[in-house]
């Protein structure tokens, strides 16, 4: 029956999914964890991109570390999605090409210090990677949130952490896991940590 099809699915799915969470390294989360904290307590900005489901990503995690963190009268994080902006993308995409949304907008914005978190579940995208370039070629930390082999982003980024799993669903699952972690992780940790409060 259809029915239990479904559950069979779901059992399946939940299985696959507890390993790819059992996996991920905490030690790579926490050195996220420091790459954020010292952006956030040197007023440095952090950018986030992302393609498809990993843009909707991109976007999430904008939006939580910049307001799900702070309680009243503290200093936010400086973070913004270059994926927000349609007709920015958009214009790119047709004048100069797909591969470029990404590395224009980080022109004459992104600096010395500044994060760049890249989402992928391949790694292999050309804006990913010619993101990760300019960032770089302006001193810019990179942060790569990737899936099955890690692809060229990877080797690139200066901390990558990888999926290993090649199923789409589950890596974008543990990517908002790590996103929901590191929320939980600052509101605590800036609350605490009142010199920040404005």
């Amino acid at each position: 029956m259809a029915s239990e099809a479904l559950a069979t699915l779901a059992n399946d799915y939940v299985e696959r999914l507890q390993k790819a969470l059992g996996s991920l390294s905490r030690s790579e989360l926490t050195e996220l964890g420091e790459i954020l904290n010292r952006a956030y307590r040197n007023s440095k900005q952090v950018f986030t991109v992302g393609n498809g489901g990993s843009s909707s990503l991109a976007s999430h995690m904008a939006a939580d570390l910049a307001k799900n963190t702070i309680g009243p009268n503290m200093r936010r994080f400086r973070i913004m999605s270059l994926n927000e902006n349609a007709s920015i993308v958009t214009a790119l995409a047709n004048d100069l090409g797909y591969e470029n949304i990404f590395s224009e907008q980080l022109t004459n914005v992104i600096g010395a210090g500044d994060v760049l978190i890249v989402v992928s579940a391949s790694g292999n995208s050309p804006n990913i990677i010619k993101a990760i370039e300019y960032a770089q070629s302006q001193s810019a930390e990179v942060v790569g949130l990737l899936g099955f082999d890690g692809g060229r982003a990877a080797q690139m980024a200066d901390l990558a952490i990888v999926v290993p799993s090649w199923d789409y669903g589950i890596v974008e699952d543990v990517h908002l896991t790590i996103n929901h972690i590191l929320v939980e992780h600052f509101r605590t940790r800036l609350a605490e940590d009142r010199p920040w409060v404005v």
